[in-house]
């Protein structure tokens, strides 16, 4: 292999990684952003085995406790 060829594979590798990083960022970005289901707060719980979440709130006044819901 060649010095261009070696060349050209680091930036590809490197290229990889920083997408891969991004995405990471990403997906950390849109787990923090989720909004309340009721009242489109910023949401801290999420209803278990589901797809609603809910601010504090709003846990409270639809579940009377926190015990239904899972920390996010």
């Amino acid at each position: 292999m060649g010095l261009k060829e070696s060349l050209k594979e680091l930036q590809e590798k490197e290229k990889l990684s920083v997408k891969r990083e991004i995405r990471k960022e990403l997906s950390k970005i849109r787990k923090h952003s989720k909004k309340c289901s009721a009242c489109k707060d910023k949401a801290s719980y999420q209803l278990k085995a589901s797809n609603e979440y809910y601010c504090r709130d709003c846990a409270l006044e639809y579940f009377g406790q926190l015990g239904y819901l899972k920390k996010i």
